[in-house]
């Protein structure tokens, strides 16, 4: 039957996949149409700017969404009996709504963005619709919570575009600090823990899963989990050495073309609508988005 319908259990939410994406571009749309009236400097933004604002804003709403959603599906009995094929009507609709929003980025990024960002939101569309099958719907949940850094971030990006990090440095600077701990315990801490637990949940159930998807799970993930702590220990470099008064890193950072220096959380793939000649030699670099665990860990046709 999985031959004929590889996503079985979809059915009951394609509704909510819909309603989702529909959604998103509600989101996107209303930023473009209400951020002019609210932030001065929105009419000094070129169309880059002014896209990935959009796209900030859109992150934004989905992180602040799906991380109570995350918390309550950690809650499934039948997900913690069964993680690998267990299944939970409930997660499902949640899965179902980060995946309306992964067919917004993928979308939005085949217009406004670069390949990676388009293969991005592809992969992590691709994840959450193959729980549907199901398959590791278990682990959806856990890495989803990743996502709690992305406020913090956005609210950096958000600060700087809008010329408010040298209005209020000091919020600037500890929301920065924040940003740092909750990607710590998140991602470092809480991720890390998570993943011990896939693997090893990997390990019990290796008769029922194909050889393939552990290598290709079990490699993505130790991929990202490293990428996680070279981007900790990127951006506590770069904080330690703002605080001990080096300006080696102030020094090297690009100012723009209002004078003002670029943020200290700058992102490894450039933000949406940014182009390449905004990339800062030396700078921190970290994914305006981080993406998901889930994204290469996931990542197979072959389920």
């Amino acid at each position: 039957m999985s031959s004929i319908n590889p996503l079985p259990l979809l059915g009951p939410h394609l509704p909510t996949l819909i309603l989702s994406t529909l959604f998103f571009y509600a989101v996107q749309y209303a930023s473009h149409k209400i951020t002019p009236k609210i932030v001065k400097k929105y009419g000094e933004f070129d169309k880059r700017t002014r896209i990935g604002w959009a796209s900030h804003t859109v992150s934004m709403v989905h992180a602040i969404l799906v991380i109570p959603l995350a918390f309550r599906c950690l809650s499934s009995s039948s997900l913690k009996a069964d993680p690998v094929f267990g299944y939970d009507s409930f997660v499902g609709h949640v899965f179902a709504f980060s995946s309306g929003y992964f067919l917004w980025d993928t979308l939005d990024s085949m217009l406004n963005s670069t390949i990676g960002f388009v293969v991005h939101g592809a992969a992590c569309l691709a994840v959450f619709m193959f729980s549907f099958r199901p398959f590791l719907a278990g682990f959806g949940a856990p890495f989803l919570l990743w996502e709690l850094s992305t406020p913090l971030l956005n609210i950096h990006w958000f600060m700087d575009k809008a010329g408010l990090s040298t209005r209020y440095p000091t919020f600037f600077l500890v929301n920065a600090l924040m940003f740092m701990l909750v990607f710590f315990l998140a991602r470092i801490v809480y991720g890390g823990a998570n993943s011990l637990l896939f693997f090893r949940t990997m390990w019990t159930e290796r008769a029922r899963i194909p050889l393939h998807l552990h290598i290709i799970y079990c490699s993505g993930n130790l991929a990202l989990n490293a990428l996680n702590w070279l981007w900790f220990f990127k951006m506590l470099q770069k904080m330690l050495a703002r605080l001990q008064g080096d300006e080696k890193p102030v020094t090297h950072a690009k100012i723009n073309v209002r004078g003002e220096k670029e943020p200290l959380l700058r992102s490894a793939e450039r933000d949406k609508g940014e182009g390449e000649d905004e990339e800062e030699e030396g700078s921190l670099t970290l994914p305006a988005n981080p993406p998901s665990p889930t994204i290469e860990k996931r990542d197979s046709e072959g389920l």
